[in-house]
């Protein structure tokens, strides 16, 4: 009895074994080919140009990015089309999607660990940041508004840095913060429509950065980053698909909004008030006083109702058919 469960247990370490083995290998190997580049590109041998053409956009894709960006296109699809009508799921996701991306981003950034070490810090801090959404709604809505400002703002700063070079961090910094605080504080206080809102934009955008990586290498999201916080762009600039797919965005924002104003996040309508309903019922535990307009559109509604059989019931004391023969 008590060797079954270790052959049972036995394949399971093992896959869970080769799987940090096979992650392990790939990452050093993408490390490897990272030096290689530097190493040739220090020693006189730079890349070719990218020069916008379809040949240019070749290049391999990786089982992590790639796996990371197909599920924004998923979570992002549920957000434009689900996002009112599954709010519960739609605040998971949202927490989840947003801690996911910024903890591995941090780690990707300044952290030395290992690749399998980074997943499992990205994976718990993803789940517990996705069931505080859950559980506590206005943290939830607020991460919706925050997720939903942060895109704003970038694409607000894209524009006016288009327009106007500033100098200083201070400026990119304090409109992200500004914009995310404003709509995060909204969304709280007009739960329904910002809801519907910030779903949408946030859906988008996880939809247009999934499609950035597939079709161009995350090239529109390097050249936000580079222009907004004052980074050299030479070499990183736009292209023709990375206007095209900037101009998805606001697309499936209107599509989302249509779709959720317009079907999935339509209520139903209320029930018409009875003036028998539990709540007008005295003694019923929902009972609750009607106030003047609501007691004057009862007494209308009960005048003009017909008579119930009731009020033509014959109450006197009716003889027994015994007596009614002797007499």
């Amino acid at each position: 009895m008590m060797g079954r469960p270790q052959r049972v247990s036995e394949p399971i370490l093992r896959a869970i074994l080769l799987a940090f083995y096979w992650i392990s290998s790939t990452t050093a190997m993408e490390n490897n080919r990272t030096s290689n580049d530097t190493n040739n590109s220090s020693n006189g041998e730079t890349d070719k140009p990218f020069s916008c053409e379809w040949k240019d956009l070749e290049f391999p894709i990786t089982y992590g990015p790639g796996i990371a960006s197909s599920l924004c296109i998923v979570i992002g699809g549920f957000h434009l089309i689900l996002g009112f009508k599954y709010q519960r799921i739609t605040l998971f996701a949202t927490g989840f999607s947003s801690a996911a991306l910024l903890s591995y981003a941090i780690c990707l950034i300044r952290s030395t660990l290992a690749i399998y070490y980074i997943l499992l810090i990205v994976a718990a801090v993803a789940i517990f940041a996705g069931i505080l959404c859950t559980t506590v709604v206005f943290c939830g809505l607020f991460s919706s508004g925050i997720v939903a400002g942060f895109c704003l703002a970038m694409a607000f700063l894209l524009g006016f840095a288009s327009l106007y070079q500033y100098t200083t961090l201070s400026l990119p910094v304090g409109v992200i913060i500004l914009g995310s605080v404003l709509i995060a504080g909204a969304s709280v206080w007009w739960k329904r429509v910002l809801l519907v809102v910030t779903s949408s934009i946030y859906g988008g955008a996880l939809v247009t950065g999934g499609l950035d990586y597939f079709i161009e290498d995350l090239r529109l999201l390097d050249y936000f980053w580079l222009k907004i916080f004052l980074k050299n762009i030479k070499g990183h600039e736009p292209c023709m698909f990375s206007w095209i797919i900037l101009g998805v965005w606001p697309l499936l924002i209107l599509i989302g909004l249509l779709v959720q104003f317009l079907k999935t996040a339509k209520q139903p309508p209320k029930p018409k008030k009875d003036f028998h309903n539990k709540r007008y019922t005295m003694g019923s535990p929902y009972y609750s006083a009607p106030d003047d307009v609501e007691m004057t559109e009862l007494l209308a509604e009960q005048a003009q109702a017909p008579p119930t059989p009731s009020h033509y019931t014959d109450h006197t004391h009716q003889r027994a058919p015994m007596l009614l023969g002797e007499d």
